[in-house]
C-alpha cells in the first residue's frame, strides 16, 4: 500500500513536447558525438547503420540526442542496433546513457547519421 502512494507522487514527465520540437543535431554537436564514439564503443570502426534523433531540449533547460547503430562487441560479433542517449550542456557533450528508454519511444524521428559510419573508413 505504501508503494502505492508513493508511486503516485513521482511526477510524471512528458517527453512528447520536446521530442516533437528537436531540431537538427549541428555539426558540432555530429563532430563530437564521432570523436566520443573512439572511447565510448569497443569497436568503433565497424559501426553501420547509424541514425541520430533531432536536439530535444527539455522543460529544465537540458539537452540530448539520441544515436542508434550496430557495432562489433569484445567477442567481434554485431550486436544490433542499439541506443546512445547524449546529454548536452552548452553545445558541449556532457555524458551518454546506453540502453536509454526515452530513445526507445515510437515518437523519437531518427535520419542517416552517415558522419558516424565514416568511421569505418579511417
Amino acid at each position: 500500500m505504501l508503494m502505492n502512494l508513493l508511486s503516485s507522487c513521482a511526477p510524471v514527465v512528458d517527453y512528447s513536447g520536446p521530442i516533437a520540437n528537436a531540431v537538427p543535431a549541428s555539426a558540432s554537436i555530429k563532430s563530437q558525438i564521432v570523436r566520443d564514439a573512439r572511447d565510448i564503443l569497443l569497436d568503433p570502426y565497424s559501426i553501420r547503420d547509424a541514425e541520430i534523433s533531432g536536439v530535444a531540449t527539455f522543460a529544465d533547460g537540458t539537452q540530448g540526442v539520441c544515436v542508434k547503430a550496430n557495432a562489433k562487441n569484445a567477442t567481434g560479433g554485431y550486436t544490433g542496433r542499439q541506443n546512445i542517449a547524449v546529454s548536452i550542456s552548452k553545445g558541449m557533450l556532457v555524458g551518454h546513457t546506453k540502453g536509454s528508454t526515452l530513445c526507445a519511444r515510437p515518437d523519437v524521428i531518427y535520419k542517416p547519421f552517415p558522419e558516424l559510419e565514416a568511421l569505418a573508413n579511417l
